[in-house]
């Protein structure tokens, strides 16, 4: 059985959320984890469930990180790159270190979820180590596809993150909502949808569920609820709003076992438009719409993707008609597709 090492971008919730996905897959194959390495940047940290599922086994590191604008609705570019590359010395630290622990502890394989330090350290290693890269922003690099509109430096800031990871890596593991042909050395895979998510029994309420990645939205949230009395939502942040709450949110620190609680009995999701919590709303068909942040190349692709699939709607702003009247997905093929993950997954090892 293989002994397995990740890396993992810390940013969101969404490679952490595939980090345990797959930790479930190679637990029940009989595959064990040495350790799991997570990029620490400006955010609140590892959520509880994250720490408690990995206790002895997580390590952090110093990873580059985005820099919000002031409204916190989108991201700033430049800064960032300016921003980042001033701290280049304490990431540079951290490619010989996590390097210096793989060596040490000798996996067979190296799982990388989008992690740019992780991919420096990885370029190194023998070859007796296999790397495989994980991500859907791979999905962006298959022959054919397109994702029109944005910043041509915006695309190519994040088409050169992604082809750096893959140059580090044996195989690429691209997540996508629907079955494709990989390219190259990329290989289509469904998204990773932990166990606890799969299983949730979805039973149409009278309430949103939000979770905002970038929490400026939230202000708009609190607009339309104002002129919309009807409007009740359940509002996942770790911002404290300094107004007057509407009637109808309801505002909870993020808890996983909360946040399926309130899936369970969603009348619909929104949400900015991460992978990860429209993969685990199209598994059960829970009408969606989503706001890609500002700046953000990679959510707008994600946007564009997630109407295509017919997964969910795409928002400029948050407006009650739409809203009001998403629609549900038929989720019986997607569910297939996802169920497939595991027999991917593994056979992707063994190759």
């Amino acid at each position: 059985m293989a002994r397995c090492i990740y890396i993992v971008q810390g940013e969101g919730r969404g490679h952490m959320s595939q980090a345990i996905a797959l930790s479930e897959i190679l637990q029940k194959a009989g595959h064990t984890l040495e350790a799991l390495f997570v990029g620490a940047g400006a955010g609140p940290g590892v959520p509880g469930y994250m720490s408690d599922r990995f206790q002895g086994k997580l390590h952090y590191f110093h990873s580059p990180y985005f820099l919000k604008t002031p409204n916190r609705k989108g991201i700033y570019v430049g800064k960032t790159i300016g921003f980042n590359l001033a701290r280049s010395f304490i990431y540079l630290r951290e490619v010989r270190r996590i390097r210096k622990e793989i060596l040490r502890r000798q996996p067979d394989v190296v799982f990388n979820f989008y992690d740019v330090v992780g991919a420096l350290a990885m370029k190194r290693l023998p070859p007796s180590i296999k790397r495989i890269g994980i991500g859907h922003h791979f999905y962006l690099h298959l022959n054919g596809y397109e994702c029109q509109g944005g910043m041509q430096l915006h695309r190519w800031l994040l088409s050169w993150h992604s082809r750096l990871i893959m140059q580090s890596c044996n195989r690429v593991l691209a997540l996508s909502f629907r079955k494709e042909e990989g390219s190259g050395k990329i290989e289509v895979i469904p998204p990773l949808v932990r166990n606890d998510f799969r299983l949730i029994k979805h039973e149409p309420g009278n309430r949103f569920l939000v979770y905002l990645l970038n929490d400026g939205y939230i202000y708009d949230l609190i607009l339309l609820a104002r002129k919309d009395p009807e409007f009740k939502a359940d509002l996942f942040t770790s911002l404290d709003p300094e107004v007057e709450m509407p009637e109808g949110i309801r505002i909870y620190p993020y808890s996983d076992e909360k946040f399926r609680e309130k899936m369970a009995s969603c009348r619909g999701i929104i949400a900015t438009a991460g992978f990860d919590t429209a993969a685990e709303a199209a598994y059960h068909g829970i009408p969606l719409a989503v706001i890609p942040a500002r700046n953000h190349f990679e959510q707008r692709c994600n946007g564009v993707d997630i109407e295509r699939n017919g997964i969910g709607t795409k928002l400029l702003a948050f407006e009650s008609v739409i809203i009001d009247n998403l629609q549900t997905f038929d989720f019986t093929a997607y569910r297939i597709w996802v169920n497939n993950a595991e027999e991917l997954i593994l056979k992707s090892m063994m190759e």
